[in-house]
């Protein structure tokens, strides 16, 4: 498990130099021109910088699998716990300071 050093952006484990990843740097590309060319402009505009922007972060930070999957249990959770009245997706956007 990484320690706080890692996570703090060191690139360190347990007080070890751990390497860098390597990233194919054609990937998040591929992924954008991947909306097709029939996709609306708007809708591939946003969804493109939407991946780009991800992307960026996820090597930024790299971020592992164990830190990916907390992140898509917490999305999955809300999502279990919504319904016709209650909108967890909602309230998930408040708490990163997108709710408008």
């Amino acid at each position: 498990m990484p320690t706080m050093s890692h996570i703090n952006g060191n690139n360190k484990v347990n007080g070890a130099s751990k390497p860098k990843p390597q990233y194919d740097p054609d990937f998040t590309t591929n992924v954008i021109k991947a909306t097709g060319p029939k996709a609306n402009p708007r809708v591939a505009q946003v969804v493109g910088s939407l991946i780009q922007h991800l992307h960026d972060f996820a090597r930024e930070v790299d971020l592992t699998v164990d830190e990916w999957m907390m992140g898509v249990n917490m999305i999955n959770r809300a999502g279990q716990m919504s319904n016709e009245r209650r909108n967890e997706g909602q309230l998930l956007c408040d708490v990163i300071g997108l709710e408008s």
